[in-house]
């Protein structure tokens, strides 16, 4: 009986070691594990997922900043010999950080086949969008969904719709202030005609657009 008892015990702990759990949401050994996870970071620091661990991991206008891509901040440039500053570097960098939060296509989100969820990509390319939002607020916010050929006019243009109030709804949650008008034109405004699944890939989106 003892023995029966200890083999059993060893059996449990080998099956323990072969199927090692799951990180829960949020955690991380490696940055594989987080895009594998819905609506994190993609990035591992530490066992946590995050937006970025350094600036490389930010768009062009953007630096890490406590573990989230921020827009970056202009510089009081050099002081030369005579006291007077140069703004070069700081007009620089404050216009690339203007100019890619101005830019809509920075913010465009894409989508799986036939999905309306956000993936981790999608939630931090809005998490950018909220930053500049809030440094710089819009006058109008609007998002269109975006589909591609396959499917019915009608089921498309249903699809759409989820996808421009899933982008709402985030934007929302992040504290996005004002409303965000949604619209669909289901498959009918591509961006690429090609029957190829890198192509129908860019149709399946949501589109920003940002008034100022």
């Amino acid at each position: 009986m003892r023995r029966l008892l200890a083999v059993a015990l060893l059996a449990s702990s080998l099956l323990l070691t072969a199927c090692p759990s799951k990180p829960k949401n949020g955690e991380c050994k490696t940055s594989a594990d987080c895009a594998a996870q819905q609506g994190v970071g993609t990035v591992c620091v530490t066992g946590r997922c995050m937006e970025c661990a350094a600036d490389s991991d930010c768009m062009a206008g953007f630096a890490c900043q406590q573990n989230r891509c921020e827009p970056k901040a202009a510089s009081g440039g050099a002081a030369d010999a005579g006291g007077r500053k140069d703004g070069a570097d700081a007009a620089g960098a404050g216009g690339a950080a203007e100019a890619a939060c101005r830019d809509a296509s920075n913010f465009t989100v894409r989508f799986g086949f036939d999905q309306y969820s956000l993936g981790s990509d999608s939630t931090a390319t809005l998490q950018k969008l909220a930053a500049c939002l809030q440094k710089s607020p819009a006058k109008k916010l609007g998002a269109e969904g975006h589909c591609d050929d396959r499917g019915t006019t009608v089921y498309n243009m249903a699809l759409g719709k989820k996808r421009a109030e899933a982008v709402a709804r985030y934007l929302r949650d992040l504290g996005v202030a004002g409303p965000v008008e949604t619209n669909t034109f289901g498959k009918e405004r591509p961006v690429c005609r090609e029957a190829t699944e890198d192509c129908w890939a860019k149709n399946r989106r949501a589109e920003l657009q940002i008034g100022r």
